[in-house]
């Protein structure tokens, strides 16, 4: 059998970098869009000359540019051990994002409870109790901040020594995508299946296709769906029919399931962020509505920044759940060989620099 390397294995190295400690997958200690779904259209409808690189799907003039240059001073030291450039440095910049993102948020939320600790102190009536409350979120939302500052710290570093930028140009670039509150997000259509094709992009099945002199796009056909967890044994059939066996049939097998593990993964990740965005869309409702009674004088400032602090934590969820969206389309793309371009159809995307040659990419994306 070929010693195949794992996309899915490989990836989450890179990831738990760009992830570690941030709250990529957990909320703040402080803490009390509907997707369109679509199935991918087969490659061969997708017109090449409108393909782009997949890393513009997030929208990002500042990782396109850290890709270019990246990819550029690691073309050759490329390891087949490790995942392409491009998916490190998309996850660590995603990482940076919502790290960055998060500590505007919780700095926020920090600000509020200091204002309300003034406001009770000033008061006639005792607040011992959420007096004690107050100074316990505001060390907290401290230690938080530090420690998620730390981190980000580590991913500017990462990204700065593989893009040859300077760390305050890169730290300004994130601050200004942060400042518009930019959050993480990949412009495609939530896809049920790809097609088996854009595995002949995976470097373990050109591999085995080249031993045996085959073409992978003639031999790789239909699609792959988040239920092949265990191939059924029509699938099983239809891999044990291909040519070049054992090692081709063993790198096709093994390309389907960590692609349909991705886009388990995806749709699993695809609804939470759904879930943040409905809770952060009411907790700013409630906040609106909080100020409108305050105006009134039916509310107090102390009432009206609880609902200030619970909003601010939302957007924080939103953040990391976004984050986690972005980091489970990266998985996707990594487990179909990291290359393979997508359709765009956006008014508007950055110019493709930093997209690698590479012989017979397999179609792209088409929704």
């Amino acid at each position: 059998m070929m010693a195949s390397r794992s996309m899915v294995a490989m990836l989450a190295g890179a990831l738990a970098i760009a992830c570690a400690g941030s709250g990529m997958s957990a909320s703040h200690a402080m803490a009390h869009a509907s997707l369109e779904h679509a199935a991918v259209q087969p490659a061969q409808a997708a017109s090449r000359a409108s393909a782009s690189p997949w890393w513009l799907a997030l929208e990002s003039e500042t990782l396109n540019t850290l890709v270019a240059e990246a990819s550029s001073s690691a073309a050759s030291t490329a390891r087949l051990d490790l995942p392409a450039a491009e998916v490190r440095v998309s996850a660590a910049y995603v990482g940076l994002l919502v790290q960055t993102l998060s500590l505007t948020y919780i700095d926020s939320a920090r600000a509020a409870a200091r204002r309300q600790s003034e406001l009770i102190a000033a008061s006639p009536a005792p607040h011992d109790d959420f007096g004690k409350e107050l100074k316990q979120r505001e060390a907290g939302a401290t230690a938080s901040m530090k420690k998620i500052d730390a981190q980000r710290e580590a991913q500017l570093a990462f990204l700065a020594a593989r893009s040859n930028l300077p760390r305050e140009k890169l730290r300004g670039a994130i601050a200004d995508e942060v400042a518009a509150r930019k959050q993480p997000r990949f412009a495609l259509p939530l896809p049920q299946a790809v097609p088996a094709v854009l595995l002949a992009n995976r470097d373990d099945i050109q591999l085995a296709a080249a031993l045996y002199g085959i073409d992978p796009q003639a031999s790789l056909g239909g699609t792959i769906d988040a239920a092949e967890e265990d191939p059924g044994e029509d699938s099983q059939e239809a891999i044990a029919d291909l040519p070049g066996y054992p090692l081709f049939p063993d790198a096709v097998a093994q390309g389907r399931a960590e692609v349909a593990q991705a886009l388990r993964k995806l749709q699993a990740t695809s609804a939470a962020a759904a879930d943040a965005s409905r809770r952060a869309g009411e907790a700013r409702a409630l906040f609106e509505q909080s100020k409108t009674l305050m105006s009134r004088k039916e509310m107090s400032e102390v009432q009206v920044l609880e609902d200030y602090q619970a909003l601010m934590l939302d957007l924080q969820r939103l953040a990391v759940s976004n984050g986690n969206l972005a980091m489970a389309w990266i998985g996707l793309m990594a487990s179909l060989g990291s290359r393979t371009p997508v359709v765009l159809h956006a008014t508007q995307v950055p110019a493709a620099a930093g997209l690698r040659e590479r012989p017979r990419l397999a179609g792209a994306f088409s929704f």
